[in-house]
Order: C-alpha cells, then sequence, then structure tokens
C-alpha cells in the first residue's frame, strides 16, 4: 500500500546566492504526485509551495565534454 509519505525523488540545489532548495516528489493517495519545494533555514526544511501534479517524467542530457 502506497501512503502519501512514500517519497518518490527528492532533488536539492544550491544556488549561488540563496538557501538551498529540495524539491520532493511523492505519490498522492488518490492518483498523481505532490511536488513540494521546501527552502533550507540553516536548521531544517521549511515547506515553500506545493501543488498536485498528475505525472512526473524525468530526463537527463548527456554531454560529451572532450
Amino acid at each position: 500500500m502506497t501512503t502519501e509519505t512514500d517519497t518518490v525523488l527528492d532533488v536539492i540545489t544550491t544556488p549561488e546566492h540563496a538557501p538551498k532548495r529540495r524539491y520532493r516528489y511523492h505519490r498522492r493517495t488518490d492518483s498523481g504526485y505532490w511536488h513540494t519545494e521546501y527552502e533550507w533555514t540553516g536548521c531544517l526544511w521549511r515547506m515553500v509551495d506545493r501543488q498536485k501534479l498528475s505525472e512526473i517524467s524525468i530526463h537527463q542530457e548527456v554531454t560529451n565534454d572532450s
């Protein structure tokens, strides 16, 4: 059984002049996914935004740096 606490994917970014951000994607109990954005406060992650998604697609670009 899948619950809304089952994490699908976490992406953490470090902007040059801003606090770290965490983008979390996890399943909703009905259908689809939650996309939740957090900001690092120095002690904990603070939720900034949350939205419903119908699906997630992940693409990775590969470059040839020779």
